[in-house]
């Protein structure tokens, strides 16, 4: 007996809600006509690298000819070996090459005033500039569910229905 009250009070609680329910799909669930989506914008600041070239003057050494030690050293030899009687030549020859070649150097030197000439050269670096541009965040959504309009907001763009949950709950007489 007891377990047939049991059984009775259940299902008699089950035939209760089932008027509650009735009308709702998807258990609790219901889709309501979307009335207007208006979206919501946020200005966003995006940094753009761009490199920037521009032409730039600047100064490079001059490499100096080894023409004028040569010669010099060539002359002087020519000189020393004149001057040389017998044994004494090959020395007098060694000694006003090196001497005519440092001479030859110190003047090709001193005639170049300019150690360095121009050049014109391109220079670039990245720099980071910022963009701002407006994007949409959310959606301020009006629907209208049973008569009554609501209003919402989403991440997500709806479509023409949005689905709403059903809150039934009983009333306190």
């Amino acid at each position: 007996m007891k377990n047939l009250s049991k059984v009775l009070l259940t299902a008699s609680l089950a035939l209760t809600c089932i008027p509650a329910w009735a009308g709702h799909k998807d258990r609790g669930f219901d889709h309501a006509r979307v009335v207007s989506a208006v979206p919501v914008y946020q200005t966003v600041r995006i940094p753009v690298d761009e490199r920037v070239c521009w032409q730039e003057q600047t100064r490079r050494p001059r490499h100096h000819s080894a023409a004028p030690t040569v010669l010099g050293a060539v002359i002087g030899g020519v000189v020393g070996n004149q001057i040389g009687h017998g044994h004494s030549k090959a020395p007098l020859t060694v000694a006003g090459a090196v001497i005519g070649g440092t001479i030859g150097h110190q003047v090709a030197r001193n005639n170049d005033h300019r150690h360095y000439y121009p050049v014109v050269q391109e220079r670039c670096e990245i720099q980071r500039n910022w963009h701002t541009e407006q994007r949409i965040v959310a959606w301020d959504v009006a629907y209208k569910y049973r008569g009554r309009v609501y209003q919402t907001q989403m991440l997500d763009r709806p479509g023409k229905k949005i689905r709403v949950q059903v809150d039934a709950r009983p009333v306190r007489y």
